[in-house]
């Protein structure tokens, strides 16, 4: 949450179509933040993205791609572990960003998954809002409706492990 992960993904994407590559962003149908069609950060850098309701979706639209990118790999769940393997298997480099912790400070699925797949993991973090330091957690500021929630500053503020007050209970179920 607000620690560059679009950014960099972005300024990866580019680099590899500066190199010839050919290159195909993604982004969740639910994550109409900003713009439905790109990839944008919160500072409105901007990158064109496909649209997919699920994992499988991505791999069909990814077939002439050689770099892949996902956006808010959380949203897709667990899914999108395999469709990763199939589009490595299938010669692609394949780039994914997600938030390492959902709201009740759990793991969220599938970035544990994906992360033991990873050639390469870079640990984004944001400073606490609260007190300045690293923060790998997302403190959710509205009420929950749903385990997968967009949202930006209005929903959701980085905080540090001290910071952070997980959610009662436990997530609804995930989509």
């Amino acid at each position: 949450m607000f620690s560059g992960k679009t950014e960099r993904l972005i300024a990866r994407l580019r680099a590899a179509a500066r190199d010839g590559r050919r290159v195909a962003a993604f982004k969740h149908k639910i994550d109409d933040r900003y713009d439905a069609t790109h990839l944008i950060t919160h500072t409105q850098d901007r990158f064109n993205a496909g649209r997919a309701h699920d994992a499988a979706a991505i791999e069909l639209e990814a077939a002439d791609a050689e770099v892949v990118g996902i956006d808010e790999a959380h949203f897709f769940g667990l899914p999108l572990v395999e469709t990763a393997r199939r589009l490595r298997a299938a010669g692609k480099r394949v780039i994914v960003v997600g938030i390492d912790n959902n709201a009740w400070g759990k793991p969220f699925t599938p970035l544990p998954q994906l992360a033991a797949l990873a050639d390469e993991i870079i640990q984004c973090t944001a400073p606490c809002r609260l007190c300045g330091k690293p923060a790998r957690f997302s403190q959710r500021m509205v009420p929950v409706t749903s385990n997968l929630m967009v949202g930006g500053a209005e929903s959701y503020e980085p905080r540090c492990e001290n910071c952070f007050v997980p959610l009662p209970g436990h997530p609804p179920e995930e989509a």
